[in-house]
């Protein structure tokens, strides 16, 4: 746990730093920028939604996901484990 401790960073690291968390805003506002949402947003008055039976009973909730997801195969979402280390 030590090795968390803070530590003073270079210029040099503090610029990489920032250049990082740049490249992974922009790759992130790209892919957000591709999910398909619905046109609009419905909420009522007290800011909270009713209670349904579950994604299976709404169709179009269920088409959204399977559109965003890259890989499917026959309704199920095939993800990468650990792609993203």
């Amino acid at each position: 746990m030590a090795d968390f401790k803070w530590r003073k960073v270079s210029e040099k690291e503090r610029e990489e730093i920032a250049r990082d968390a740049k490249k992974l805003l922009n790759e992130f506002s790209v892919k957000i920028s591709k999910v398909k949402m619905p046109a609009e947003h419905f909420e009522n008055d007290d800011e909270s939604r009713e209670e349904g039976d579950g994604w299976k009973t709404d169709a179009e909730f269920r088409s959204i996901v399977f559109d965003n997801a890259p890989l499917v195969d026959n309704d199920i979402i095939i993800a990468e484990k650990g792609a993203w280390k």
